[in-house]
């Protein structure tokens, strides 16, 4: 197989699809900047540095992701069903499953949004600033579908969990491999918890105890299921379940809201 073939084929085909998620930020710019310039010790850059900065770093993280992933994924015992079919390879697994994939996203996602709707009924002070799961403008579904389901996917599964359970392996000579799994995917997940406290600080909320254990907690158990997802399936599986959990996020919370005023009426 020649390295066009085992690399530069998969590489930029899953670059091209990760950058659609950067792209995806461009319509949010303007707010993002400005949720950047009053963070506490923001340096006095201009919009256009700015911009500059909030779409290259991720851009570079991705590309540095998927290249850890095009070259370690199937050293790991990992597997991207496109990653393959560049290749030629043959598909051996996730290649099913796709209904199952969409009943835990949806059983995973309604308990996230329950979750998120009692803690704002518990402490709803807590929450006056933070919009609801479901209040989300059609640029903020893009992002949710195109950076969340496929960028957030590229970086901290095909690329850290990739990493993270190769450098294992590496260390203990293969052995405890089904420990080493739930240990990158783990950390990944403490990882992608973690990204998402920006825009907690983004609203000057890092100062918020409940927000914060909130957003930790309930990204980190959505975390571990996209990255058992991708050890046990695929990286398809894992942007499949991201993106329907934001789907979820749109559909079921409204219907929890009215099911509370009824059983409260």
């Amino acid at each position: 197989m020649t390295f066009s073939t085992r690399f530069l084929k998969p590489f930029f085909a899953l670059s091209g699809l990760g950058l659609l998620g950067i792209l995806s930020l461009v319509p949010l710019i303007e707010a993002t900047i400005e949720q950047a310039s009053r963070l506490p010790g923001a340096p006095p850059l201009s919009d256009a540095v700015f911009a500059l900065l909030i779409l290259g770093q991720p851009a570079l993280l991705l590309l540095v992701a998927v290249a850890l992933g095009v070259g370690l994924a199937e050293k790991a015992d990992l597997t991207s069903l496109i990653l393959r079919l560049l290749r030629g390879q043959a598909v051996k697994r996730g290649k099913t499953g796709w209904g199952s994939t969409l009943l835990l996203a949806f059983i995973f996602a309604s308990a996230v949004a329950a979750a998120d709707l009692a803690l704002r009924q518990v402490v709803p002070g807590a929450f006056e600033r933070v919009p609801r799961l479901d209040d989300v403008t059609l640029a903020g579904r893009l992002l949710g579908l195109l950076y969340g389901g496929i960028t957030e996917e590229l970086m901290l599964r095909f690329g850290l969990t990739t990493l993270l359970l190769w450098l294992g392996l590496r260390l203990t000579r293969g052995r405890g491999r089904a420990v080493l799994v739930w240990i990158a995917v783990g950390l990944a997940a403490l990882a992608f918890a973690a990204g998402h406290l920006g825009a907690l600080a983004g609203m000057q909320q890092m100062d918020n105890q409940v927000l914060v254990a909130r957003t930790l907690v309930l990204n980190f158990v959505l975390g571990l299921l996209f990255g058992w997802l991708y050890a046990s399936r695929s990286l398809e599986h894992a942007m499949l379940a991201h993106g329907a959990t934001h789907v979820t996020f749109w559909v079921v919370t409204p219907l929890l809201v009215l099911l509370v005023q009824s059983f409260a009426g």
